[in-house]
């Protein structure tokens, strides 16, 4: 397992390789962004949830789990992580979003994935395009939700794209998939989602604690665009 404490893949690596990959919009018609942790949801996709719900495209957002295990010494974390979340979406697009919590157990993704493949199918239509997490990404419950999504889209014909979290950190572009696609975001995205990741302190400067998420993972997510794997 690596330590995100640990210097990764510095972001200029990833700049040189991404920078040259071509613009990228999702279909018209509902997004759905997977979301195995709160948190992840806002740093892989936050720019284009933002985007899309200020212009009054449906955006439905499943959050898997509370992420109360990030940290397993922390009573009522799982609170504090929803807390952190709605504060988050509030600052993206206030009420323009729809939420859905399925409150698997931290940890525990796979072991659930059959709830989960019935909560894509509950909330999808044809014209549904799945916003995933990268099903590589180096975090059990990361590669096990989107294994689940991946294949749900592939059975459903639906358009998915998929967004890395970890893997920024761990992996590097020689070592990903080769079809990549940047969504930019226009200076108002940039600074919601700035201001959004912000919202979970728990996971940024946690009292007494090591971060989850460093300062220098934070880079990964600063770019001008989110870049999805097509």
């Amino acid at each position: 397992m690596f330590d995100p404490n640990q210097q990764g893949t510095d972001e200029s690596v990833w700049r040189a390789a991404l920078d040259a990959a071509p613009s990228w919009l999702p279909a018209t018609g509902r997004l759905l962004v997977v979301s195995p942790h709160p948190d992840d949801e806002v740093l892989g996709a936050g720019g284009l949830i933002r985007h899309w719900a200020c212009a009054r495209r449906p955006v439905t957002l499943l959050s898997i789990t509370d992420g109360e295990a990030a940290y397993p010494d922390w009573p009522g974390l799982g609170l504090v992580r929803r807390t952190e979340l709605r504060r988050a979406l509030d600052t993206l697009a206030g009420t323009r979003l729809l939420s859905v919590g399925l409150s698997i157990p931290d940890g525990q993704v796979e072991q659930h994935a059959d709830t989960l493949r019935a909560a894509l199918a509950a909330v999808c239509d044809r014209d549904t395009t799945l916003i995933a997490p990268y099903e590589a990404d180096g975090h059990p419950d990361h590669d096990a939700a989107g294994k689940v999504c991946r294949e749900f889209a592939q059975s459903s014909g639906l358009a998915i794209a998929r967004y890395p979290i970890w893997a920024w950190h761990h992996s590097s572009p020689a070592a990903m998939p080769a079809q990549w696609g940047r969504f930019p975001l226009q200076r108002r995205s940039q600074r919601a989602k700035t201001a959004a990741v912000r919202c979970f302190s728990s996971q940024l400067s946690p009292d007494r604690r090591r971060p989850i998420i460093p300062a220098h993972v934070i880079n990964y997510f600063s770019r001008p665009y989110e870049a999805f794997i097509l």
